[in-house]
């Protein structure tokens, strides 16, 4: 397997204990043939022990202290355990020892970067017979003089599965797959909350990348990291739903159709994919939108400017549904949105929210493939003073960083109200349950703006990022915002503020820009997607 070839080549299958150091799998299978055998360990290097056994194997269980895959199937984490009778095992915790007497048992540890820590937990309850499989391997590969590298890429793999699935298997043309850049979020959250309002007989698939992602009856989850699961899905879906481009070991098959939503709203402050200057230097970038082009069905807007701003971005020249924003649908359930947000964090619901939601930065040291954030140097005492003093009541500030950059608020030492919700699933959650919102470039300012609550612009680092980051659609200065480049000039603006000036000029902006959100944009895909469907 790759990821073991990997291991091996790096080193990683020298452990410096002697008696490990020296395993072998006739030697696994001479006391396994004897004993119950459990896996320790659900991740892909668990995959070797599929791909050389099946189901030939005596498995009597799979643990892994990750209590994110603990209590599914093995076959929802391991491609290779896909379609296997012994994929449907249950990966347990690491108490499935206590069920066994230690002679009774034989534990293959297929972790190929942290076996040594496992082994040591192991030790310390007792069991006796445990081998390492990166090792086993290592040792396979260096007795049959095969140590050179890997014969088949992860991606040859991939296209022959797709292929077969292509061949073999129909398309069910009730099936819609769905995936995000986030896990259960975005405009498919909203589209698929509408389709199981519609109540039609319909098998909508989430890919996710945390199998603990909470998605409401009558949806079926997989682990996106499984890719033989993955590409089964998508290749007998009859519609495919997405933020983000499709894979390119998938094959578009007759029939099949694709609606992308794009992962932003009715308006977008900057130019993006094709339209932007900031690919063109990025050809793998730039590839990967010119194969969109051709496969994109359908393109989910919000208005004229988000249409024409998505046939320049996308190159696409076809059946634009202008429906309106299904993530925004989410910003008009203020007092739900409210208790559940406040409830998640144990907020004081009789306090105040502002949202803080800067952008990020592209890397000063890798370029404009790396994004990160920067400390833009926002004082949060000065602006909760501010809030305090115009708006009244006490107030947390709740800050929101871009997903490509999420956990780098973490370490950061904070006020205590000053909270972190950067890993929170529905942005549009976070908007609608606070009060004000704060953000520098980042498009989530319009969507505010549609339920016209107030927006401020900070952004000490304007001309930097006019000069070197993204080109803008609107300028920074059109918008309907007060701007700030310092926090005095932010305070001023907070206390400043007059709200009936505020909505005149956002009122006109959106009109100028054709945005007209009003809640039911979801319901408007969704029936679009029941008629398709139902007219096959």
């Amino acid at each position: 397997m790759e990821i073991i070839d990997r291991a091996i080549k790096n080193g990683k299958h020298i452990s410096g204990n002697k008696a490990l150091d020296g395993q072998t799998w006739a030697d696994f299978e001479t006391i396994a043939s004897e004993k119950k055998l459990i896996l320790f360990g659900a991740g892909a290097g668990s995959g070797g022990y599929f791909e050389r056994y099946g189901d030939r194997g005596n498995l009597a269980g799979v643990v892994d202290n990750d209590s994110g895959k603990q209590g599914f199937w093995i076959e929802e984490f391991i491609p290779e355990a896909f379609g296997l009778k012994s994929g449907k095992t249950r990966i347990s915790a690491i108490s499935l020892f206590d069920v066994y007497d230690p002679e009774e048992v034989v534990v293959l540890v297929t972790s190929t970067n942290h076996y040594g820590t496992i082994i040591g937990q192991l030790g310390q309850l007792g069991m006796k017979h445990c081998f390492v499989l990166v090792i086993m391997e290592a040792n396979e590969q260096e007795a049959s003089d095969k140590r050179t590298g890997i014969e088949e890429s992860g991606e040859e793999k991939k296209i022959q599965f797709a292929g077969m699935c292509c061949r073999q298997e129909k398309i069910n043309r009730k099936r819609i797959f769905f995936k995000a850049y986030g896990d259960y979020t975005d405009h498919g959250k909203y589209i698929t909350e509408a389709l199981l309002k519609a109540g039609k007989d319909l098998d909508l698939v989430w890919a996710v990348n945390d199998m603990r992602a909470e998605v409401p009856d009558g949806v079926r989850k997989i682990y996106a990291g499984n890719w033989k699961r993955f590409i089964y899905e998508m290749e007998t879906s009859a519609m495919w739903i997405l933020d983000l481009p499709v894979p390119s070991y998938i094959i578009k098959r007759p029939g099949q159709i694709y609606i992308q939503t794009k992962h932003w709203a009715s308006i977008t402050l900057k130019r993006f994919y094709l339209d932007a200057s900031t690919f063109q230097g990025v050809p793998e970038k730039i590839n990967v939108w010119k194969r969109e082009q051709k496969l994109i069905d359908h393109i989910i807007t919000g208005s004229d400017f988000d249409t024409e701003s998505c046939r320049r971005g996308f190159g696409f020249e076809g059946e634009v549904l202008q429906y309106g924003s299904p993530r925004s649908d989410g910003l008009f359930r203020e007092a739900e949105n409210r208790d559940k947000v406040f409830g998640y964090y144990h907020l004081d619901k009789d306090r105040r929210a502002l949202i803080y939601a800067p952008t990020y930065r592209f890397s000063k040291t890798k370029g404009k493939t790396a994004a990160e954030s920067r400390n833009i140097g926002l004082d949060f005492e000065r602006v909760k003073g501010a809030l305090e003093a115009r708006f009244g009541g006490e107030w947390y500030i709740l800050v929101r960083l871009h997903p490509s950059v999420a956990s780098a608020l973490q370490e950061m030492e904070k006020p205590d109200f000053v909270i972190d919700v950067s890993l929170y699933g529905d942005s549009q959650e976070l908007v609608s349950a606070s009060d004000i919102l704060i953000s520098d470039f980042s498009s989530i300012m319009f969507e505010a703006s549609f339920v016209k609550k107030p927006v401020f612009l900070f952004a000490t680092d304007l001309e930097d990022y006019l000069l070197n980051e993204y080109d803008l659609l609107i300028g920074y200065h059109d918008l309907p915002f007060p701007t700030a480049e310092s926090n005095e000039e932010l305070e001023r603006n907070i206390l400043g503020f007059h709200g009936e000036e505020y909505e005149e000029k956002v009122t006109a902006f959106l009109e100028r820009y054709g945005v007209h959100e009003d809640g039911h944009a979801g319901e408007r895909a969704a029936q679009f997607i029941v008629d398709t469907v139902f007219s096959v």
